[in-house]
């Protein structure tokens, strides 16, 4: 089977073998014994975030701020990839497919439940009073630059010792300076397994959540009669098949143009919420919650909720949770990020990853 792997595939097979063996162990436990598997998955969630929230809120801020230190200082000049490298994709797809890749449908679903979520919680009252503007804060903070600062700190690191280097685009390339060429014996081995079943398992959160909302909405205007298991497995399938086939076609084609409908069907929906709704008062609230995220996000980024025990629970479910998310997340969208943008520099691949999918996201 490994003869077969190494000649048809360029898949690593101690790292295929060693990861799928993993996650099918972790999904038989699942399937098999459910509660006990729940009870013991839950128990460990809740040591590492009652004991590690302070090292996750700590470690996203100091990836912003090695960012913008990147960004600012002479370093950004660096090309990823030769110094005569051209950027592969204009700036209209790569950023088409940066959204499509780091948000997609999270944005559309918690774009709306998340704020109404804060509103009613205890993190959502100022003085007692549930605060819409607090709320959206909360919102746009966890979507906003700090969750991209982990993608983009990964992806970062992928393009300058992919291209650079000439390295995999995998993670244990990352750990070039300090091991050196020992990275292709066990120790990388072991590194690109971690990175794949943390890949693997944050892509099984997120087609969870987009199975149950795809088959909510289906619900809501009668395309189906139950959001059932079936009916969700049904949904996961042809998400799966598209997600597949996109592909195949490659990054150039199928991924390229599913990202570019994406955004487009995406700013439809923007613009015609801002003209048949309230206009004034959207307008006037962005203006003002973009004001208010600026002045309260170095605050909030280092926020261990310490002082406040009655909003620990709210913490350890939101902020906490979603950090780890992003963070499941980042090998697979940091090395998708890497791949297309091969050819610009390091400062203007820090603002575009950063910046402006953050200003999105608030006028979202």
């Amino acid at each position: 089977m490994i003869k077969l792997i190494k000649r048809y595939s360029n898949f690593n097979p101690p790292v295929i073998i060693g990861s799928l063996s993993i996650v099918l162990g972790l999904s038989l436990c699942a399937l098999l014994i459910p509660q006990i598997s729940q009870t013991i998955l839950q128990g460990i969630r809740d040591i590492i975030f009652e004991d590690f929230s302070w090292f996750y809120v700590l470690s996203i801020s100091l990836f912003f701020i090695f960012n913008i230190f990147l960004a600012l200082s002479s370093l950004g000049d660096i090309k990823l990839g030769s110094d005569d490298e051209e950027a592969e994709f204009s700036y209209t797809a790569w950023l088409a497919m940066l959204f499509a890749a780091g948000t997609g449908v999270g944005l559309m679903f918690f774009g709306t439940a998340e704020p109404l979520s804060h509103y009613h919680s205890a993190v959502g009252l100022v003085d007692g009073v549930p605060s819409a503007k607090e709320a959206l804060f909360r919102s746009i903070f966890h979507w906003g630059i700090n969750a991209w600062t982990v993608y983009g700190i990964m992806a970062l690191a992928l393009a300058y010792f992919g291209f650079r280097y000439k390295l995999p685009l995998s993670l244990r390339s990352c750990f070039y300076p300090l091991w050196k060429d020992k990275i292709n014996g066990p120790r990388g081995h072991i590194i690109d397994i971690i990175a794949l079943c943390v890949t693997l398992l944050g892509i099984v959160t997120t087609l969870g959540f987009g199975a149950a909302q795809l088959g909510a909405g289906f619900l809501y205007i009668d395309i189906i009669s139950t959001n059932d298991f079936s009916a969700q497995t049904v949904i996961i399938i042809i998400i799966m098949s598209i997600a597949v086939l996109s592909a195949v076609t490659g990054i150039d084609k199928g991924v390229k143009l599913l990202s570019e409908i994406n955004i487009s069907v995406a700013l439809v929906l923007m613009l015609f919420v801002l003209c048949a709704g309230p206009t004034l008062l959207l307008l006037n609230t962005m203006v003002e919650n973009f004001g208010y995220y600026l002045s309260h996000i170095l605050g909030q980024s280092f926020y261990t909720s310490i002082y406040t025990p009655e909003t620990r629970p709210w913490f350890f479910s939101w902020t906490i949770l979603f950090w780890a998310w992003w963070l499941s997340w980042a090998p697979f969208v940091g090395m998708f990020i890497a791949r297309i943008s091969k050819g610009r520099t390091i400062r203007e691949f820090i603002f575009g990853v950063l910046i402006i999918p953050t200003v999105f996201t608030i006028v979202w």
